[in-house]
């Protein structure tokens, strides 16, 4: 029922996507599913599969067409959770897996045709703004309230026309991060059905990044800091999906920290929703510092274990 249940939001989200970038909704998710298990069971041997399908979708639909790009690295990213999982991978390993996105994401900018596919992009949202007020005028609204909607509409154009350059790779490697979870969490359910062992999970509080995450960061932090206008949207996406990192590693050390002290996880959930919905930019920046300076203080360790080993 788990499976079927995210199979059917993954439709929905399908269903909700215009072509051709809606059918990464599902084409993902399997394909990773399907990486995984077949490297859990063959080896490396499956290190060929990746190529064979970026291969396979530049000959049949063409080089240029780049949201066939993701296939292949979801599945660079399944093979390499399938081959980690013959061996126990730990948990500072598991973003590791995402490196292949990471990497396609940031070469995005680079790849021919990303400059108007970003204008055709800001097309779309201003057509948008203008239904919008068009639903706006048709609705009834006073005259000086849709002066007030057009005039904001009006000054937030440029600005979404500076940014969305910047972040759009990062936007769509949170997006395909997301499908690889699924498709790793569809692995799993068919590795069940067909009687493996089961696959390890990580829990929210285990969650940690590899040290080496450190260095993408900077990296991003340093080419923004050198102001080269080509390198900044790939700068952008470095810093922001490595901060993006800090933060959930952040939310795992208050998780892990409040379970060592009988706080229920009902509470802690609940807690953070409140503070991130009251205080979102504070919220993102503290638990960004606090990821961040885990890796050199490891607040988890200090942590008493459960069988009562204080050392």
């Amino acid at each position: 029922m788990r499976a079927l249940l995210l199979v059917a939001l993954l439709g929905a989200g399908l269903l909700l996507t215009q072509l051709p970038w809606a059918i990464l909704w599902l084409a993902v998710p399997f394909t990773v599913a399907l990486a995984l298990l077949m490297a859990w069971r063959f080896g490396a041997w499956t290190l060929l599969l990746p190529p064979a399908l970026g291969a396979g979708l530049a000959l049949s639909l063409g080089v240029g067409e780049s949201w066939t790009w993701w296939i292949p690295a979801a599945a660079l990213s399944g093979v390499w959770m399938g081959l980690r999982e013959e061996r126990g991978a730990p948990s500072g390993t598991r973003a590791w897996m995402l490196l292949p996105v990471l990497v396609l994401a940031a070469a995005t900018p680079w790849m021919p045709g990303y400059a108007d596919r970003v204008a055709r992009l800001d097309q779309k949202l201003a057509e948008g703004d203008a239904q919008m007020i068009d639903t706006a005028r048709k609705m009834g609204l006073s005259h000086e309230r849709l002066d007030s909607l057009r005039r904001t509409v009006e000054q937030n154009a440029p600005t979404r026309k500076t940014l969305l350059p910047n972040i759009l790779p990062s936007l769509v490697f949170a997006w395909i991060a997301l499908l690889v979870v699924a498709g790793r969490t569809l692995g799993s359910r068919l590795g069940e059905w067909l009687r493996w062992p089961a696959l390890d999970r990580l829990r929210l509080r285990e969650w940690r990044l590899p040290d080496g995450a450190i260095w993408t960061f900077l990296a991003g932090l340093a080419l923004l800091v050198a102001q080269w206008p080509a390198w900044g949207p790939t700068a952008w996406t470095l810093l922001l999906n490595s901060g993006l990192g800090f933060c959930v590693q952040g939310i795992a050390v208050v998780e892990s920290l409040m379970l060592a002290r009988g706080v229920p996880p009902s509470l802690i959930a609940l807690t953070l929703l409140v503070v991130c919905v009251f205080a979102l930019p504070v919220f993102m920046f503290t638990t960004a510092v606090l990821g961040l300076s885990d890796f050199w203080l490891d607040y988890r360790r200090m942590e008493s274990s459960p069988n009562g080993d204080v050392d």
